[in-house]
């Protein structure tokens, strides 16, 4: 996975750790890691919170996106409905409004927009996991992605194409260039950190 994900072993050992840590992930010697049977929404937010210190960087915030979310948005793409699909568009379009009425869009907006996707996946453990990644996304990366890779408006266009792709991909039901799409995306914000 770490080499499809151009990441490195240990970020993605790492990710494994803490979803087994949280009840998510099972791992059995000689089988593999799996996704653990029973009620996944009693895994709770704040739990998965409980793991999390003060120094995830920026960086190690979007390997983790990177690993997850291609999944979560190809599980989208598979399982939405047309409720999902309508839903989607409308923070969509929530975002193309609040950049055209103040140059940008907030936060919530965005978080919105991939916590509704990953609840389109049909999946309560990536629905979970999304809305964590989004709190992180809100504590500790979004005064930087302002500052940095949307700070100009050919980077914010970029960003909002990015979204489009990935409503066009769950409409068109786009199996094969969802991942590599997401990839692309999340490579161009490594290096725009890295920068």
């Amino acid at each position: 996975m770490a080499e499809k994900l151009r990441v490195s072993r240990p970020s993605v050992r790492e990710a494994y750790c803490v979803l087994e840590m949280v009840g998510i992930l099972e791992s059995k010697v000689g089988s593999g890691t799996f996704v653990k049977s029973g009620n996944i929404d009693q895994i709770s937010i704040n739990k998965i919170k409980d793991i999390a210190t003060e120094e995830e960087s920026p960086f190690e915030i979007i390997e983790v996106r990177k690993i997850i979310e291609p999944e979560i948005v190809a599980m989208a793409v598979k399982n939405a409905v047309p409720e999902d699909i309508k839903e989607i568009e409308k923070l969509l379009d929530m975002m193309k409004s609040e950049v055209e009425s103040s140059g940008g869009y907030s936060v919530e907006t965005d978080a919105r927009f991939h916590i509704r996707v990953a609840q389109a996946s049909g999946n309560a453990v990536f629905f979970n996991i999304m809305k964590y990644i989004m709190v992180l996304l809100r504590e500790r990366l979004w005064d930087f992605i302002i500052d940095g890779p949307l700070a100009n408006s050919e980077d914010l266009k970029k960003d909002l194409e990015f979204h489009e792709n990935i409503l066009r991909c769950i409409k068109e039901n786009d199996q094969k260039s969802v991942r590599p799409n997401m990839l692309r995306r999340f490579n161009e914000i490594q290096k725009m950190i890295e920068q």
